[in-house]
């Protein structure tokens, strides 16, 4: 899925329906504020979805594996997506969040 479906998505969503642009503008809003917060350095966290958070990579020596030259890295920054348990769960089956009572699991 990409914006575009999303955004014929949510035209249909509402009662009166959105406009596909109206649709489209407001998942642009969306994700340009979601990376400006996370450009910013801050976490962003939407609650039964998941949060991202921008994590610092480390310098350092890394092999090339095509000729095997060692090679200079440098420090980096990456986002890194964090899943809600609640999200998890439903991708996994609807199985639920928590882990079952420690007597149920043997």
């Amino acid at each position: 899925m990409n914006r575009r479906d999303l955004a014929k998505e949510l035209t249909t969503t509402f009662d009166p329906p959105l406009s596909f642009r109206d649709a489209d503008a407001t998942l642009k809003f969306v994700f340009d504020e979601i990376g400006k917060k996370l450009v910013g350095g801050d976490e962003v966290s939407i609650p039964g979805f998941g949060r991202w958070k921008v994590r610092q990579t480390a310098a350092g020596m890394r092999r090339n594996p095509q000729t095997q030259e060692m090679i200079k890295v440098p420090a980096s920054q990456k986002v890194r997506f964090y899943p809600a348990t609640a999200l998890k769960a439903e991708v996994a089956g609807g199985r639920g969040g928590r882990r079952a009572p420690r007597a149920a699991r043997k």
